[in-house]
């Protein structure tokens, strides 16, 4: 009977701490992280209204394919809305064509009608002098006429040995009137048995006759010069949207470099700048959602940025990945050839945004709201867009967003709020009290003297 007494002694402690952290907590707990809002402008009434999202959408959205995003009315009811992401670019046939090409002299080079060529029936260019040697030309002229598909870019044919030398290009359908077409910084360099080179001038997608290359100083000697088409039956997608600026926050032994994105934009390309001009290395990109998960590859390239004339400079293009939302990205680099240097390296994510549509039910104004935390709000979030648009030809309107709006405090609970804690407290205390009588009473059961036996 004593060691029960003793036993019995001991639970009420036991029982008392039990209960004590779960009271704490329920004190100290923070309310749930309110989200960020995103105030949604419209110009006309519709019964649907889209709306592009913007890079500070994604910077605030914590959980993976914006499942956190919310749209409002006035009064705070939650709207149906489908989410549309952009779709994943098409793979592009791109083939190699030959096509006609000729030197034109320096001092005829930025005429708005060059000297020494005629325009055929067909429309395809002949020369109508000797041209000049090609070394010596002040610009060359592509005949583009008889290409059927669009011209995505001009690759020259550098010859062996080093070149380095900048191009302007200049497009035409006349010979008469030009237009910018873009440039490039073309490159061939042999150490050691190893070649770097770019010979690619990138256009993105041109269906014109003609095109002019103006060459600042002396132009190379081309072994060929070709054409890259691209079908031109393939839609052109979406232009790219940059978040520039990530600075590597640190520098981790062995030659890795950590970065955050700031958000979960979905990425398709990459953009890195090394920290020293005349640097080339061996470098892969790893990826990753949050610091719990593990590194991915997500490709491996040779990076470099050097220097070129008249204070131009040459550098890696960008690498093309999949989409890619994670947030975390880290860039291993080859040290065994000196790595990177002193400096970061900044990387740049390119990346095309998604579209929501909502349904214009109630009181205005609408806004948009991420950052939620997971069951805060009934699930789900976005429904499919079939699901979402009814009728024939439902109206569609613009909608765009007008800034992101203040959020109520966290920290200040409503009145309904502190009335539920309060009926929550007293709940807790009054149970609390009804086990430590019960207690109180078994233990004088417990102490009490007993009769002794017959």
């Amino acid at each position: 009977m004593a060691a029960f007494r003793t036993a019995a002694g001991r639970a009420l402690p036991m029982l008392m701490a039990a209960l004590l952290p779960s009271l704490l907590s329920s004190l100290l707990l923070p309310l749930p992280a309110r989200a960020e809002r995103f105030a949604l402008a419209t110009d006309r009434d519709a019964a649907y209204y889209a709306v592009t999202l913007d890079a500070d959408v994604y910077a605030h959205s914590t959980r993976p394919g914006l499942a956190d995003l919310r749209v409002r009315n006035g009064t705070g009811e939650l709207l149906p809305y489908a989410l549309d992401l952009p779709p994943e670019p098409a793979a592009e046939v791109r083939t190699l064509r030959d096509v006609p090409w000729f030197a034109l002299p320096a001092a005829q080079s930025r005429q708005s009608a060059p000297m020494g060529v005629v325009i055929g029936a067909d429309g395809a260019l002949r020369a109508a002098t000797a041209p000049p040697a090609a070394g010596t030309a002040g610009a060359w002229l592509l005949d583009l006429s008889q290409l059927r598909d669009d011209a995505g870019a001009v690759v020259i044919g550098l010859p062996d040995g080093d070149y380095q030398g900048r191009v302007d290009v200049a497009s035409s359908d006349d010979l008469q009137h030009w237009q910018a077409a873009g440039g490039a910084q073309l490159l061939r360099l042999s150490r050691e048995g190893s070649t770097l080179s770019q010979d690619r001038i990138a256009l993105g997608r041109l269906r014109v006759r003609y095109l002019r290359l103006q060459w600042q100083g002396a132009p190379p000697v081309p072994a060929r010069v070709q054409v890259e088409t691209v079908a031109a039956s393939l839609p052109s997608p979406l232009a790219l949207q940059w978040r520039d600026g990530i600075v590597a926050s640190q520098a981790q032994p062995g030659g890795d470099y950590l970065f955050d994105s700031g958000g979960r934009f979905p990425a398709e390309r990459v953009r890195i700048r090394l920290p020293q001009a005349n640097t080339v290395v061996q470098a892969t990109l790893w990826s990753r959602p949050d610091a719990q998960a593990a590194w991915r590859m997500v490709s491996s390239a040779q990076l470099y940025r050097l220097s070129g004339t008249a204070g131009t400079e040459q550098e890696s293009a960008q690498l093309a990945i999949g989409r890619n939302t994670d947030r975390l990205w880290r860039l291993s680099v080859d040290a065994r050839a000196g790595g990177l240097g002193a400096g970061m390296p900044v990387l740049a994510l390119g990346w095309r945004p998604a579209v929501v549509t909502f349904v214009a039910r109630g009181a205005r104004p609408f806004s948009l709201a991420v950052g939620e935390p997971a069951g805060a709000v009934q699930e789900p979030g976005a429904v499919a867009r079939a699901e979402l648009l009814a009728g024939p030809a439902p109206a569609i309107a613009d909608a765009r967003i007008a800034g992101m709006t203040a959020s109520p405090p966290a920290s200040v609970p409503s009145d309904t709020q502190r009335n539920r804690r309060l009926i929550l407290w007293g709940a807790l205390l009054l149970a609390v009290g009804v086990l430590g009588l019960m207690a109180w009473r078994l233990l004088r059961v417990l102490g009490a003297p007993q009769a002794p036996p017959d």
